[in-house]
């Protein structure tokens, strides 16, 4: 079985095989997973509250084929997007068999007590993306970075298609760290690249429905805007659809929708040709196997305190990566 170590070395090779590929980790050295020394973790559970998401049945399925080869328990929650029944199901598991929690807090404050018990109580707590102030570790994928590379990608695009000028809608995440830092690196990296693009709005929006009807909603108010940027992959969808359902060709030259985290929806409009035409992700694969090496490295003591998943820009001109990005989702 890989080691962190062998699996970071992985993510490397992949990261450098796309041009914009981020590898960057926090340096410090390993902090002790707990006042009793290293930790042997034989059990996780994934505390992953966003159920309804399409991507979570894609990592729930892949999360639980890596646990399965490395002989590694794994146990999921079902939060069900509710940051009341996160809470509830935390509170159940405290005193459980579980060695190691990797949780993505809905409200990191509401969290922050339950972590210290768990950490009071031997288990180890890996906070998904994100810090808390309670925690044995963080996982985490570059999320400014992330942001600015599809920003970037958007203005350059708009330089070559629409003359540097045009109008930007950007479908933020303003309910976690990392929805925060992808939205505020979207505006930076877009800015930064393509200055006489006018951001008109930003709106809230994280499933496909909800970018659906704010797309919509929006359209009716700039029915001329050129480009949609999403802090959430998942919705690129909605703000797609609602674009064709306004009658804009599937092939609009002067149209560019791009989002941050691969789906396979977002995959195929741009395997397709659409205007579908940048996303910023990191591998499933990669992610799957960091959730369970991670946290075991956290229990040995040998891990750092953050681990950065590489993340890389997939367009269609990166046929590789997206025919392989594909594969991953069949």
């Amino acid at each position: 079985m890989r080691s962190i170590r062998s699996v970071f070395t992985a993510l490397v090779a992949l990261c450098a095989a796309f041009a914009l590929a981020s590898c960057s980790t926090i340096t410090a050295s390993a902090g002790a997973p707990s006042s009793s020394g290293p930790k042997t973790v034989k059990k996780i559970l994934v505390d992953y509250p966003f159920t309804s998401l399409p991507i979570f049945g894609i990592l729930k399925s892949q999360v639980e084929t890596v646990a399965k080869e490395k002989n590694v328990a794994v146990e999921f929650t079902n939060d069900n997007n509710d940051l009341t029944q996160q809470v509830s199901n935390l509170t159940t598991y405290l005193n459980s068999d579980i060695d190691a929690v990797i949780s993505f807090p809905m409200d990191a404050s509401s969290l922050g007590g339950l972590a210290k018990q768990y950490m009071d109580a031997g288990k180890l707590w890996i906070t998904y993306g994100g810090d808390m102030s309670q925690q044995s570790g963080s996982l985490q994928f570059s999320f400014r970075d992330s942001g600015e590379q599809l920003g970037k990608n958007a203005g350059e695009w708009a330089k070559q298609a629409i003359g540097g000028m045009g109008k930007a809608i950007i479908l933020k995440d303003d309910a976690t760290q990392m929805g925060q830092e992808r939205t505020a690196g979207l505006v930076a990296g877009l800015h930064e690249s393509a200055p006489g693009v006018q951001i008109v709005a930003q709106e809230q929006a994280v499933t496909p429905q909800d970018a659906l009807t704010a797309t919509n909603a929006l359209l009716s108010q700039y029915p001329d805007v050129n480009i949609v940027l999403t802090a959430v992959g998942d919705a690129g969808q909605g703000a797609y659809q609602a674009l064709i359902g306004s009658g804009r060709p599937a092939d609009s030259s002067t149209t560019y929708v791009g989002g941050l985290d691969a789906n396979k929806f977002a995959l195929e409009q741009m395997k397709a040709g659409t205007f579908y035409r940048g996303i910023v992700t990191i591998s499933p694969d990669d992610i799957s196997n960091a959730m369970v090496d991670y946290p075991v490295s956290v229990g040995a003591g040998t891990a750092k305190p953050l681990f950065n998943v590489p993340v890389s820009l997939v367009t269609p001109d990166t046929k590789d990566a997206l025919d392989a990005l594909l594969r991953s989702f069949q």
